[in-house]
């Protein structure tokens, strides 16, 4: 479902972290950018600058379009997303996807009804250390793949004070089951999982090969640092990063570790994904690979659904 366009007319939804990122990414491209917002502040603040049209009014905005990103908080994805579609306009939907699978199961329809580009951007899969991960993953570096670890880490207070924790499993899941399944490039067909609380969870997963998976996620306690661990063993050596770190060990058998340093992902990943949008919705690109389309999210989010009805 390509939509081509001559010239990229995006509309930002939500003017929060994401959504300021996304707004920098587009007016960094020279592209004239809309922007919609509840907060009147951030409105006012928006209106004078330059290149950027705030529109009052959502539908004007979305009919104005022709690349809707949708930045909201996670649990108002599913009604911008299904706005935009009807409107047959082209998706870049920040991560999480959705909270829950009904809802992503809908978008997925919707989606195809109206033949429109729903792209989502899970943008770990640009981060420096574990693009390199999946590289020498695939380049069979590490040799068989033994197991894998991925964890989501999020310091409990700070978590509460932004998000609802029933939420969670979906919104530190997400990251944790995409990046594993993206990493082995296989799909999850069994799972066991525990959880102390909403907050917290221990998960082992099998791949389709029979490879062995363990996520952690937790939102529940004090932590030294958030964000994502990645760990990969194999017969060879084993390759571990942390995506606040920049940096990748790669400990090869019989050999001294190396440490290899990439760029700073802070500012990278999402003026990557953004550009790989604009690039794949004008024709430049024939794919918006890494990134995931709703097709391959959804697998994500039947891993979650399966999560929660588990430990229920």
């Amino acid at each position: 479902m390509l939509n081509k366009f001559k010239n990229i007319k995006p509309l930002v939804i939500g003017i929060g972290v994401a959504g300021k990122r996304h707004l920098e990414a587009q007016l960094n491209l020279g592209i004239k950018t809309g922007v919609y917002t509840t907060n009147p502040q951030t409105a006012k603040f928006l209106k004078g600058q330059k290149n950027v049209i705030v529109f009052d009014n959502l539908e004007d905005g979305i009919t104005w379009s022709n690349l809707v990103h949708v930045c909201t908080p996670d649990d108002k994805h599913t009604e911008y997303v299904a706005l935009a579609l009807k409107k047959r306009k082209a998706v870049l939907c920040e991560k999480s996807f959705t909270t829950n699978l009904k809802d992503a199961l809908y978008l997925q329809t919707m989606a195809h009804k109206y033949k429109s580009t729903l792209i989502i951007g899970q943008n770990y899969r640009l981060t420096p250390t574990f693009v390199k991960t999946k590289k020498r993953v695939s380049e069979g570096q590490l040799g068989k793949i033994t197991q894998i670890e991925t964890t989501y880490f999020h310091d409990k207070t700070e978590y509460q004070k932004k998000y609802s924790s029933e939420n969670f499993l979906y919104i530190g899941g997400s990251h944790a089951v995409d990046l594993a399944c993206w990493v082995i490039n296989q799909p999850i067909i069994n799972v066991k999982a525990t959880s102390k609380n909403e907050l917290s969870y221990q998960i082992t997963v099998t791949f389709a090969s029979g490879l062995l998976g363990n996520i952690i996620l937790d939102a529940g306690s004090t932590q030294p640092k958030n964000g994502t661990d990645l760990k990969v063993y194999g017969e060879e050596g084993k390759l571990i990063s942390h995506n606040k770190l920049d940096e990748l060990l790669f400990y090869k058998r019989d050999k001294r570790p190396e440490s290899i340093k990439l760029p700073n992902n802070t500012t990278l990943t999402i003026a990557t994904e953004v550009k790989i949008v604009d690039d794949y919705l004008s024709g430049k690109l024939t794919s918006f690979a890494p990134l995931p389309g709703v097709d391959e999210i959804i697998n994500t989010i039947k891993v979650l659904d399966t999560i929660k009805k588990s430990v229920s």
